[in-house]
């Protein structure tokens, strides 16, 4: 359906006192079928065309927001965004009106799953599903910048997947969109967007181009091949400070992918505007280029021990000193298995895995190191009673390209037979070569 066959009300300020809310009947032409979501500024209804029965989505203002003139504009901003944006890959707008004093827009109706919740179930994706995510939020985002409308909240939760064969991957959500010659809808220094995924410019208040969507892209990236997001701080100043101003995570440190990625997206994400890729286009060259490369690198694989590493504490030990203890558990471990001839290979946020760093080492050898590594551990200068580590060997199949992991069972610690939960060290029949796990320490 078009906006020429459902006629409303041109959208503008609701009347001032607002209407009740709308949980059934209708709203302009569209028949309320149930509600979908509900947020801070309105509440999302699956609706029906009275008349040709087409079905939509309603966004319906809160009424208590009827008066604010800023959040009338938002909604005003975004249906003026989408109707001028019409693509594949951006939701579609079928109608816009006011009704009761409430200003609403409907917009096409999408039945799967955002991008946020299916990771939050699916975990990371390969490379090659990444990049058939990101080329379609590229496609729309380009088209975007085109009629000069920059998103400004690029991340998983506004990326939908549309059920079907093949797949529609939709950008969603143009409330906070900038537009070129228009004026802003924010006070002067007023931060919009979301935290965890925001340039540093828009943290800064400073003027955003399209260069601002890039960083989110590289965060959305990082976020598919990873798993989790480059800086997930519950604080919000914490937060702010690493966009501002951290070393920009590394890929292939905590994801089993090639070190090319690195780069491309260590790019996209620098605290500078003027170091990133010039546009959604230019990025999603580069990502293109480097996944290629990555799977035109020759790959082998074999039976490979690993040896996982977790730092563990008790609740009460986890004072200042306690935290100060905890966090140099992991590097202190990393530096007793270089030793061993073991390297980092999987940074896992709240564990690491370690992999030997020549080819041939067996999993007897692997257990030794990891014992000989807790011993030293354990023994460090002031260490905090109840704060230490917990590793785990195991033995199985690793892909490689030189030395970067590809895949294999072993990259992935959560399907391993043994786990580093409790303080010591186990190991697993494999790494054993005999029947059974047994604690070693």
């Amino acid at each position: 359906m078009t906006k020429a066959q459902s006629p409303t009300m041109p959208l503008g300020p609701g009347r001032a006192g607002g209407g009740s809310e709308a949980v059934s009947g209708a709203v302009g032409e569209w028949r309320i079928e149930g509600k979908i979501a509900e947020g801070g500024f309105g509440t999302v209804y699956a609706v029906t065309h009275v008349t040709s029965g087409a079905p939509g989505a309603l966004k319906l203002l809160h009424p208590h927001l009827v008066d604010s003139e800023a959040t009338v504009a938002r909604l005003l901003r975004e249906a003026e965004v989408l109707a001028r944006l019409r693509h594949p890959n951006v939701v579609e707008l079928l109608a816009a009106g006011v009704d009761g004093g409430r200003p609403f827009i409907v917009m096409e109706r999408l039945v799967g799953v955002d991008l946020g919740s299916e990771l939050a179930l699916r975990g990371r994706v390969a490379p090659a599903d990444a990049l058939a995510l990101i080329e379609p939020v590229c496609a729309a985002l380009a088209l975007a910048h085109e009629h000069g409308i920059i998103h400004r909240d690029v991340k998983a939760s506004n990326v939908f997947l549309c059920a079907g064969t093949p797949r529609r991957v939709v950008l969603l959500d143009f409330g906070i969109a900038r537009v070129a010659g228009a004026t802003d809808l924010t006070m002067s220094r007023q931060v919009v967007g979301t935290p965890a995924s925001m340039a540093p410019e828009q943290i800064q208040g400073g003027a955003v181009d399209e260069r601002c969507d890039v960083y989110g892209l590289g965060v959305l990236t990082y976020h598919l091949l990873v798993g989790r997001m480059p800086f997930e701080e519950s604080s919000l100043t914490m937060a702010e400070y690493l966009h501002l101003h951290a070393r920009r995570p590394r890929v292939s440190a905590s994801a089993p992918v090639a070190g090319e990625l690195d780069e491309v997206v260590a790019r996209a994400m620098a605290i500078d505007p003027a170091a990133r890729h010039p546009g959604p286009l230019a990025y999603l060259a580069a990502l293109r280029g480097a996944i290629v490369a990555e799977a035109a690198r020759p790959a082998r694989a074999g039976a490979v021990p690993g040896i996982l590493v977790a730092a563990v504490a008790r609740p009460e030990q986890l004072d200042e000193r306690g935290l100060d203890d905890l966090e140099e558990l992991v590097p202190a471990a990393s530096r007793a298995l270089a030793a061993h001839d073991f390297r980092l290979a999987l940074d896992l946020g709240d564990a690491a895995l370690f992999v030997p760093a020549r080819a041939g080492t067996d999993g007897a050898t692997a257990c030794a190191a990891a014992c000989a590594a807790f011993d030293l551990v354990a023994a460090r200068p002031g260490a905090v009673p109840g704060v230490t580590v917990a590793m785990a060997v195991h033995l199985d199949m690793l892909e490689l390209a030189g030395d970067h992991i590809l895949g294999g069972a072993l990259a992935d610690p959560a399907r391993w037979p043994v786990a580093a939960e409790r303080p010591g060290v186990v190991a697993s029949a494999a790494a054993l070569d005999a029947p059974g796990s047994r604690v070693l320490r």
